[in-house]
């Protein structure tokens, strides 16, 4: 089966994937900084026994203490998983699908995170998922809601909805602009934070941006999300717009032939060198300048972290090694 990273989403070229995550809590259970390992274990197997009456062979489960260190921290790399999530095994489980489009982190920060993740900028379909599952698992296990504050989770900045929705962007040309902290700027005061997905500042390696909506309490999902795809699709246009200016530019298309030749051609590449090139390329991908599809680059994007190519390969590699086996993929999907 396809993971969700494997497949085309919509305006693919600029954003990377969606997804949208909803912070729930057991009403029959204290919050999770209080709970003994072996409670959070019963919930975990709570979770499940409805998953396999209501949604009989979708999900598995798995004790995070059970997974060695390179396929844990390949979860935290697909951002299946928080970096916190990991860090700490005892009494945590992931439970997924297969092509992990739908997942839930049990006792994180609160004792469910159910999360939908889809490829491109698909914000109505991902919540439409993750509502779905929200429904089913507040049927048997009943949530702890209040009438006024809506869903109580154990952090207050993250009562009323409870839903944290956020789209993956690739802004190259924005960035060598020099626009996007002004628009950091902008959409801060809507309620929206943009920050880099790999490394915060000004320059996070291969141009990627997270835009998350912040405001939980006295808006609905709906409205929520209204505003952030309305944000995303601005800037996906305005990175658009950018593009086109940058490919007239013979210095900017020294860059990117230069970058493109480099992805055919290395035959040891980082992972930051590759998300480097590959920005730039992608902007000659999507003004037809170069036959690659999109949607192959993107799922390198996922596939070639380093702890999960050594997941893949089931032992640690050396770092050489591995950077070798990394420029070898990329070339097989340039040819």
């Amino acid at each position: 089966m396809n993971k969700w990273y494997q497949l085309a989403g919509n305006d693919n070229d600029t954003a990377l994937s969606t997804k949208v995550a909803l912070a729930r809590n057991l009403s029959g259970h204290v919050f999770t900084i209080r709970l003994p390992v072996e409670e959070k274990n019963a919930i975990a197997e709570e979770t499940m026994a409805v998953l396999k009456k209501e949604l009989p062979d979708k999900f598995f489960c798995t004790a995070m203490g059970d997974l060695d260190k390179d396929t844990a921290i390949s979860l935290a790399e697909r951002n299946l998983v928080s970096p916190e999530f990991v860090s700490v095994a005892e009494g945590r489980h992931f439970i997924a699908t297969p092509d992990e489009s739908l997942s839930i982190m049990v006792c994180e920060e609160d004792h469910l995170k159910i999360q939908a993740m889809l490829p491109g900028l698909e914000l109505d379909k991902a919540y439409e998922l993750a509502d779905q599952l929200d429904t089913i698992l507040d049927d048997a296990l009943a949530f702890s809601f209040d009438k006024k504050l809506g869903y109580l989770t154990q952090c207050p900045t993250n009562i009323g909805t409870a839903m944290r929705a956020s789209v993956t962007l690739q802004l190259p040309a924005l960035r060598i602009n020099g626009r996007v902290q002004g628009l950091a700027t902008t959409v801060s005061r809507l309620g929206l934070h943009l920050t880099g997905a790999y490394g915060e500042g000004d320059n996070p390696v291969g141009s990627l941006y997270t835009l998350s909506n912040q405001v939980t309490l006295g808006i609905s999902e709906q409205a929520a999300l209204g505003n952030l795809r309305s944000i995303s699709e601005s800037l996906i246009a305005q990175e658009r717009e950018a593009r086109e200016q940058l490919m007239g530019n013979l210095r900017f298309q020294d860059l990117l032939w230069r970058s493109y030749g480099t992805l055919k051609s290395a035959r040891v590449m980082t992972f930051n060198e590759f998300m480097e090139a590959v920005s730039v390329v992608k902007i000659g991908i999507a003004a037809g300048e170069i036959d690659v599809p999109m949607a192959r680059v993107n799922e390198l994007i996922f596939t070639l972290q380093p702890a999960t190519l050594n997941a893949e390969s089931g032992a640690t590699l050396d770092r050489q090694v591995r950077d070798a086996k990394r420029a070898e993929r990329i070339r097989e999907a340039f040819e």
